[in-house]
């Protein structure tokens, strides 16, 4: 885990951690999008941190796991905290953020999602009805690792408890960025979450999944711009 804490008196913006959650393909919260969130984050004396999220590892990972080490997070940060999940990042910030509840709703300020990963476990599952087939064609390039991932069955195994994910709702304001191009996961996805959730707002943008254009960093800068001049969610 990455961490950068500034002083409260020192602080630029509404809010007081940002927070990255890196994507599947990204192995780990090493990439490009990560240092830049960075670098903003000590530009502006946010608290910064990227948890890893191949938990319990990558070749076990869960998004079950995930999410229960992002909420565990979530209750060790000073708040308000702004949450950027890319990818399957997205897809678990939005289901950790879901789950906060009462006087603790104020922790989280805004999500960011980069080409969320909404409808992931309908996808996965459907391309086989066998789990060991579905295993066998799940092989990931973790760039953190340098390597071809064969992931074990734990991840396919725990899927279907999230294929629920493609009614989710949010009061939480949410701005999402997804590329044109996208062929891993289809703009449809993104839109569809808009379309309800009034409070969520979509920008596409000229690219692919990836999302590591001068543009799309552009565009995500812009929004935190935006969310830093907003007072904190009651």
């Amino acid at each position: 885990m990455a961490s950068n804490s500034h002083p409260e008196s020192t602080r630029t913006t509404s809010f007081s951690s940002l927070i990255y959650l890196h994507g599947l393909g990204e192995g780990g919260p090493q990439d490009l999008k990560a240092e830049h969130c960075r670098t903003w984050a000590e530009a502006h004396n946010v608290s910064f941190v990227a948890p890893d999220l191949n938990q319990p590892s990558f070749e076990s990972l869960t998004i079950s796991a995930q999410v229960k080490a992002i909420e565990l997070l979530l209750n060790t940060l000073a708040a308000p905290a702004v949450l950027v999940g890319t990818s399957l990042g997205g897809l678990v910030a939005v289901a950790a953020t879901r789950r906060i509840t009462g006087d603790l709703r104020h922790r989280v300020k805004n999500l960011i999602l980069l080409a969320p990963a909404f409808g992931f476990a309908r996808r996965r599952l459907s391309v086989d009805q066998s789990p060991s087939r579905q295993n066998s064609n799940t092989i990931i390039w973790s760039s953190a690792l340098g390597r071809w991932v064969r992931l074990g069955p734990q991840l396919l195994e725990d899927l279907p408890g999230w294929v629920e994910a493609d009614t989710w709702t949010l009061d939480i304001p949410t701005y999402l960025l997804h590329g044109l191009r996208d062929e891993v996961v289809p703009k449809s996805e993104s839109e569809a979450f808009v379309a309800r959730n009034p409070d969520a707002r979509l920008l596409i943008i000229d690219d692919d999944h990836n999302l590591s254009t001068v543009a799309a960093m552009d565009a995500l800068d812009q929004i935190l711009a935006e969310i830093s001049l907003r007072a904190p969610t009651k």
